[in-house]
């Protein structure tokens, strides 16, 4: 152990460094905010306005997150992009399906944290 990280193996194989103490709200706002930005930069270079207003909204509950209550709210919106009925551009597409993938380990967090209480 080493300042709250420990080693790990990945799944291709190689080493790398975990946060035994994973904080969500610092997640959100150093991994999931810049993937929304670059989601709003698509959506308005695709001159998707609906889309824009969406994920800014998405962002703003993710840089203005406090705690991981805050968070809830804006997964659910984050995960029900998928359905709103929009038509993404494939870099659009491409971009929301990183974010959502980045976003799994954040729920999978809240889950680890929900059974260890019960």
């Amino acid at each position: 152990m080493d300042g709250g990280r420990s080693l790990f193996h990945s799944d291709s194989g190689s080493l790398g460094m975990r946060d035994t103490q994973f904080d969500p709200v610092n997640y959100a706002k150093t991994t999931l905010v810049p993937l929304a930005d670059e989601l709003i930069a698509c959506a308005d270079a695709a001159g998707s306005a609906d889309q824009s207003l969406y994920f800014d909204k998405v962002r703003a509950g993710l840089a203005s997150a406090s705690n991981a209550g805050d968070l809830i709210e804006v997964f659910f919106n984050l995960s029900a992009a998928n359905f709103m009925g929009f038509d993404y551009t494939p870099e659009t597409a491409l971009v929301l399906d990183r974010l959502l993938e980045k976003s799994q380990l954040l729920a999978e967090s809240q889950g680890a944290r929900e059974t260890a209480h019960h």
